[in-house]
């Protein structure tokens, strides 16, 4: 048992790691916290443990940080929020709600926080849940676009998202209707990886028609956020949200986008960070091709065909990054992958290169053909 800042005791494990990210998580809580004003209070106490206890001993330093380095309303404001602070956030019930819920909380200070320091104004504190977050240790390709989406751009980002799944990236995205959620259905559909970078809190299903999609991008990828758990979505935090799904990936695709939309934004984040952005063109007839016509007009990737994403990724550092997907098949299916060589073949063909009998061939052709990483056409096994 230790003491916290009131005098109180708590019962959490005396690490002094643990300490440090629940003090993070508390912090990160707080009312009205944004990622400015977190900035600067780690700018002044770099231990997030010696933030908050300024806070719970009202060290007018926090006031004085806070007016030079945030751009903000008044001083009644500040004299009004810090004290707010000083009586908010509780050390045990965050504990327990991360302990709870598996959250893992990551310091840019730490040697594999997602974000490299050179991206500007990157988040200080990420609180990241799921089953795969393998997945942020591989290359990440951001796939977004407008939540008023035509079918064929909703087609596309799904097609999109498969096959960069399948071939072995993970998929970023926004979890928005339209664009994002496309992209991540098209990844989860071969059990791909899948990162959502939300807005809100990460116990709040934001939009509430993607609840399933929240619970299949948790079993097999992770959801990302800066925000304190129970923050509910507001417009102000999209476009704040938009630099980390910009920060996090190697490569951004825009698929279809309007002209002042959040993908925009997304895009211009990017082109900041100096990551690589592809944009599929569109009609000039089509209102959510226009801002992807806009970004190739300004010097963006067109992008042709899927491929021109590997090709694109090969340019960044995430290509050097690599990861073992999860196994999607059984072990003599993915030998008659392999034996395909990425081309297409016959049943015999594989036969005679694996060395299975035709009945099993038959039984992991059509392992492969439900998991989508086979088709058959024209008398041929197609690997996809």
């Amino acid at each position: 048992m230790s003491a916290t800042a009131s005098g109180t005791m708590r019962m959490f494990p005396p690490d002094v790691t643990d300490d440090e990210r629940v003090a993070a998580a508390v912090l990160v809580g707080l009312p009205s916290m944004t990622p400015a004003r977190l900035r600067a209070l780690f700018a002044a106490w770099p231990d997030a443990r010696d933030a908050l206890a300024a806070i719970r001993a009202h060290d007018p330093e926090v006031l004085t940080v806070l007016r030079a380095h945030v751009r903000t309303t008044s001083h009644t404001d500040y004299v009004a929020l810090v004290r707010r602070w000083t009586s908010s956030g509780s050390w045990d019930a965050t504990a327990r709600i991360l302990a709870a819920r598996g959250t893992r909380v990551h310091l840019a200070g730490d040697d594999d926080f997602p974000i490299e320091e050179v991206v500007p104004k990157r988040p200080e504190v990420l609180l990241i849940e799921g089953e795969g977050c393998d997945a942020l240790r591989g290359p990440r390709v951001a796939i977004v676009g407008t939540r008023a989406a035509t079918p064929h751009g909703l087609r596309d980002a799904r097609e999109l998202g498969r096959f960069l799944a399948q071939a072995g990236c993970a998929v970023v995205s926004g979890m928005a209707i339209g664009i994002d959620g496309a992209a991540h259905i098209g990844a989860l559909d071969v059990e791909g990886r899948a990162v959502g970078v939300v807005a809100t809190g990460l116990d709040v299903v934001y939009p509430r028609r993607h609840h399933v999609l929240f619970e299949r991008v948790r079993r097999h990828g992770c959801l990302v956020s800066e925000s304190g758990f129970g923050t509910k979505p507001d417009a102000s935090r999209f476009p704040v949200r938009n630099r980390i799904i910009a920060g996090l990936a190697d490569v951004v695709v825009v698929v279809e986008a309007t002209i002042k939309g959040g993908a925009r934004i997304t895009a211009e984040r990017a082109l900041e960070y100096d990551r690589p952005v592809l944009a599929m063109p569109g009609s000039r007839r089509n209102a959510a091709a226009a801002g992807c016509n806009a970004l190739l007009a300004d010097g963006a990737h067109p992008l042709l065909d899927p491929s021109d994403v590997l090709v694109a990724l090969g340019m960044t550092p995430g290509s050097r990054r690599s990861w073992e997907p999860r196994a999607q098949v059984s072990g003599d299916a993915r030998r008659c992958l392999d034996a395909c060589g990425g081309e297409p073949a016959t049943v015999d063909q594989l036969a005679s290169r694996t060395g299975l009998p035709l009945e099993d061939i038959a039984r992991c052709v059509a392992e492969c053909e439900r998991t989508g990483l086979l088709e058959r056409s024209r008398g041929l096994l197609w690997p996809r």
